[in-house]
């Protein structure tokens, strides 16, 4: 079965359905970008969501691939418990907000997560990058959305007072020129670990192998319509095989 035969037409559709076809896109972007190097997410057999949330995207990860083995793990007790109910043949762990996670060296030949880096202070993620790639099986890859220029560039044309509570440099064309480095500000001071991440491709390419040990096989920049004003971009890494 393809992706697309699995995701809702879009007239009428319910607030559940738009949101299992959101999801669906999401996926089928994942899909797209694993093909671009002759992978599929039918490859894999033991698959991990980093930063789970309530399993929204680990429901089509399931139907798409029924026999894979997946698991989870989420900041968030309530999260966790909410998976652990829905797919009770996975594992779903709670973890802290920095590592370790509670999994074996090489436990997953694929891993994903949407939108959590996205949010991450530049520490937290180096230590995040670090600690997935000791759960990656060598030969496996793993993919992250982040935020970067291409996400400035349509929200600061198409919404700009979404930047505002940010207080990111201005003029945020100005950064974009000039950025190479990692951009992170709050909009919540009660919660200093969790905010607005701009990670530069410059800075992908040149820390992000460096930190995780990791290959970098691919970064497409504003794959994933994000909401109306933004989007994310998808990087793909690869762990060397033994």
């Amino acid at each position: 079965m393809k992706l697309a035969a699995l995701i809702p037409r879009r007239r009428g559709l319910s607030k559940a359905q738009l949101q299992q076809r959101a999801a669906l896109n999401q996926l089928q972007r994942f899909e797209a970008v694993l093909n671009r190097h002759r992978r599929s997410l039918k490859d894999c057999t033991t698959i991990l969501e980093f930063g789970c949330g309530h399993g929204r995207l680990l429901k089509p990860v399931a139907d798409f691939v029924p026999g894979a083995s997946i698991a989870g793990c989420d900041v968030l007790n309530k999260a966790v418990a909410v998976c652990r109910r829905k797919f009770p043949q996975g594992r779903f762990v709670t973890n802290g907000a920095l590592p370790p996670l509670a999994f074996a060296d090489g436990s997953f030949d694929l891993m994903y997560s949407y939108s959590v880096f996205t949010h991450l202070p530049e520490a937290h993620h180096r230590a995040w990058l670090k600690e997935l790639a000791r759960v990656l099986r060598p030969g496996g890859v793993m993919l992250h959305t982040i935020h970067s220029h291409e996400f400035l560039r349509r929200a600061s044309r198409f919404s700009p007072e979404s930047l505002v509570k940010y207080a990111l440099p201005q003029p945020v064309d100005a950064l974009i020129r000039s950025g190479t480095g990692y951009t992170y500000t709050m909009d919540d001071p009660t919660q200093p670990a969790y905010g607005l991440a701009i990670i530069s491709p410059a800075y992908v390419a040149a820390h992000w192998p460096k930190v995780s040990g990791l290959t970098l096989l691919d970064h497409v920049e504003g794959a994933i319509e994000a909401y109306p004003e933004g989007c994310q971009d998808i990087v793909l890494l690869l762990k060397a095989p033994q």
